[in-house]
């Protein structure tokens, strides 16, 4: 069965979406079957990030409202990640049955399912609590983005108080820290009272997936040390890794 991960954050413009993309090509390259769900409704990104934008012809709303099927949406990643689209409008068809019922199709040929939903602390953040098995907070060292990612964290649990949450501390730059542009790491995990299993460092190549950027090394091996967390295992926290 399928671990459904949602992945969310309180504002944007954090690298939450750039972040969904680096776990899954991550769990890929350990031979893990992995499918990202677009799931913000009308600012729909990944199939850019992923620079298979040409390949989308249906979405997941298409599947709910009987317009194809669930294969006929999926975009196929060749050995990369699979992606299902997000519509560009939201609909009465959207509701918690729905897409517990669209997640159902991933059970057969899926190892996990990345679901990027919208920044903030929308509406739908709740319907997603409430079908997925896991959340993963992306927030940076700035106080604004923490202090926002407090508020969509508290909108998920009330949707599912039980539901396991873990935080990626993104764009993490030692010399911004150094010199008081960012929050220190122990003071981002205090604020957001969440537990990390993650430090993805800035990275131009990350920022520049959209266009045709392959992530460095440096990037890939911090998503492949989160993903190797997200797998159960336990990988240690080294400062040389970030600093």
């Amino acid at each position: 069965m399928a671990q459904k991960i949602l992945v969310l954050s309180g504002k944007g413009g954090v690298g939450k979406s750039s972040v969904s993309v680096g776990l899954a090509n991550a769990l890929c390259s350990m031979g893990k079957s992995v499918l990202l769900i677009d799931a913000d409704v009308g600012f729909r990104s990944l199939d850019l990030i992923m620079n298979i934008g040409d390949k989308v012809v249906y979405n997941w709303l298409d599947v709910i409202e009987g317009r194809c099927s669930f294969s006929q949406a999926v975009v196929s990643g060749d050995g990369a990640p699979d992606l299902l689209s997000a519509p560009s409008d939201f609909s009465d068809s959207i509701t918690e049955a729905a897409f517990s019922n669209l997640l159902s199709h991933t059970d057969t040929d899926y190892d996990y399912v990345f679901v990027d939903s919208a920044a903030g602390s929308d509406s739908f953040h709740g319907i997603l609590a409430k079908v997925c098995d896991r959340a993963i907070v992306v927030v940076t060292g700035d106080p604004v983005c923490v202090r926002s990612a407090d508020a969509a964290v508290g909108r998920v649990l009330k949707a599912d108080k039980d539901i396991d949450i873990r935080m990626i501390i993104n764009r993490f730059n030692r010399y911004e820290v150094e010199s008081g542009k960012q929050m220190k790491l122990d003071d981002v995990i205090d604020s957001a009272r969440v537990q990390l299993i993650g430090v993805i460092p800035e990275d131009d190549s990350v920022r520049l997936l959209s266009n045709g950027s392959k992530i460095s090394k440096y990037a890939f091996n911090a998503f492949l040390r989160t993903a190797k967390r997200i797998l159960g295992e336990n990988v240690l926290f080294k400062q040389k890794d970030f600093y």
